[in-house]
């Protein structure tokens, strides 16, 4: 009986249960280490979406502060030119269409680089008349009295030809009569809103839907210089030499012969000569006129001025200067037609870049300046961040 309650000695382990249990124990740890891993990757999604959503608003409150700041430019540099136009008025110079009497030149405040005080930000500023430049809107239409086989005077307006003869000024003489007039007929028919092609060089969607990529005329005016590029017979170098000499603004803005470079003033000349004059008769045209400040942005580099510098104060002025009479004849019959040139400008161009941190953001503006109940105001016709 006591043999029989004696217990037996204790058996050992199978070795396949000691093997179940080593399984079990690795089954834990690897799905602790993936539980951690996933918990890890979870954490580091969050603080990197996290950190994102952070630099992502940071980067929208600095280009938002940045575009505010370019807004107060634009108001300071609206006032400055209100306060030009008050200047003019005071001194019995100032109407609403920048002739007779008025006059915008080199030596006013407003052409001298803005200066912006601004804490954590540097703002560059400066304004330019946008009427200096050519407007490429003033080539739409034909002579009221138009012959497609008469004179050249016949055949194009007052600013199709000085625009014929602009082209001309490239320096590697890059465009002759015949091919500055056939690109002038295209851009009369990229503005008229017909589909007739008119000219030798004229083009409307037959050819433009053949292009690479394929396009349809504009039919009405520009709204940006860039448009030339698809014009039929430019090419990128007349282009580039065009650019920085066009603008496109309202039909009715002129060019101030005040603030016309050479390379403008060369357009004028007698109205049945269809190439432009030289660039030492322009330098003479415009010798006594006030000179540019330095560093003002010019595509000329060889103006020369006399010190006696004064402004012309009416065209009046300017086709009774001895410089006028020196470069064309004394006949006033044979001389350039004044038609589309004005001493006094309404449209301007506001150029300004801010840097704040590691930011920069950069536009363009063209303000309209005009009088109002109250005096004057201005207007903005058009912001951009490319070409005007």
């Amino acid at each position: 009986m006591l043999d029989e309650l004696k217990l037996s000695p204790q058996q050992p382990c199978s070795p396949y249960r000691y093997r179940s249990r080593q399984s079990q124990r690795g089954s834990v740890l690897v799905i602790a280490v993936f539980v951690v891993s996933v918990i890890i990757a979870v954490a580091a999604r969050f603080t990197g979406d996290y950190q994102l959503a952070i630099a992502r608003a940071e980067q929208s409150l600095i280009h938002s502060q940045m575009q505010q700041l370019l807004y107060s430019v634009e108001s300071f540099a609206s006032w400055v030119i209100i306060e030009d136009a008050k200047d003019d008025n005071n001194n019995g110079r100032y109407n609403q269409n920048g002739q007779n009497g008025s006059y915008d030149h080199f030596d006013e405040k407003w052409i001298t680089p803005l200066q912006v005080p601004v804490e954590e930000a540097k703002v560059n500023a400066s304004l330019e008349d946008a009427q200096s430049r050519f407007n490429i809107n003033q080539l739409s239409g034909r002579p009221e009295k138009y012959d497609p086989n008469g004179t050249f005077s016949q055949r194009y307006t007052i600013a199709q030809r000085r625009f014929i003869r602009l082209l001309q000024t490239h320096p590697d003489n890059l465009v002759d009569p015949s091919l500055a007039q056939q690109i002038t007929d295209a851009v009369i028919d990229w503005i008229d809103s017909d589909n007739t092609v008119s000219g030798l060089g004229g083009a409307e969607n037959d050819y433009y839907i053949t292009q690479e990529p394929p396009h349809l005329a504009a039919n009405q005016g520009f709204i940006s210089i860039t448009e030339l590029q698809h014009i039929r017979g430019m090419t990128p170098e007349i282009y580039t030499h065009l650019e920085p000499l066009l603008v496109a603004l309202p039909a009715s803005a002129g060019i101030n012969i005040n603030t016309a470079s050479v390379t403008i003033m060369r357009s004028i000349n007698e109205k049945d000569i269809d190439t432009p004059i030289s660039q030492e008769d322009a330098n003479t045209l415009i010798g006594q006129r006030p000179v540019k400040p330095e560093g003002g942005k010019t595509d000329d580099s060889s103006n020369t001025f006399t010190t006696d510098a004064s402004p012309f104060e009416s065209t009046e002025a300017f086709t009774g200067s001895s410089e006028f009479a020196q470069i064309f004849a004394n006949d006033p019959k044979a001389w350039p037609p004044i038609d589309g040139l004005r001493t006094g400008s309404e449209y301007f161009i506001l150029t300004a870049q801010v840097e704040m941190l590691d930011y920069q953001r950069y536009q363009m503006s063209v303000l309209k300046r005009e009088t109002a109940d109250d005096g004057y105001k201005t207007r903005i016709i058009r912001r951009t961040r490319e070409q005007l």
